[in-house]
């Protein structure tokens, strides 16, 4: 696994939590649509109650699943954040975390992450540099990640 892998790992995690929320929203509504009929509409009475409580069961087994994933988000977000700042060369902590903490883009990190204001390609060639020293520093637990995933 490469140094970008695994650090793009936190925006992923993240992705996934955004799913899992949208999905459970995409439940409920279905539950709402079950639910009620305004005035004037006529129920059916062999209507079957138990969708309800499945659809409930379904909910909270999502709303379980998020907090689980998002536990694991915040767990995994502060190890990539301390194996980052551990790093010796502080422009390269700077941008690895506005990047791939932070989700900012190469053109805000360009602005604001440093002193003075820098191109958009001297910051992505920063971070190539960032991730080669990462990589150095990290190359034995990357190797067994990829070994992990085979």
């Amino acid at each position: 696994m490469t140094a970008k892998e695994y650090l793009e790992q936190v925006r992923h995690k993240q992705a996934e939590i955004g799913n899992l929320k949208r999905d459970k929203e995409a439940v409920k509504d279905m539950l709402y649509s079950l639910g009620g009929g305004g005035e004037g509409e006529r129920v059916q009475s062999s209507r079957n109650n138990d969708k309800f409580g499945t659809l409930f069961s379904r909910i909270d087994e999502m709303e379980r699943k998020i907090d689980d994933k998002i536990i694991d988000l915040m767990q995994f977000r502060m190890k990539v954040s301390e194996q980052i700042n551990a790093l010796d060369n502080v422009s390269y902590i700077t941008i690895l975390n506005c990047r791939y903490i932070h989700f900012q883009s190469w053109e805000k990190i360009a602005r604001s992450a440093f002193d003075e204001e820098r191109n958009v390609r001297s910051v992505q060639k920063l971070n190539g540099l960032a991730l080669q020293e990462f990589e150095k520093k990290y190359a034995v637990m990357l190797a067994e990640l990829t070994l992990e995933a085979i």
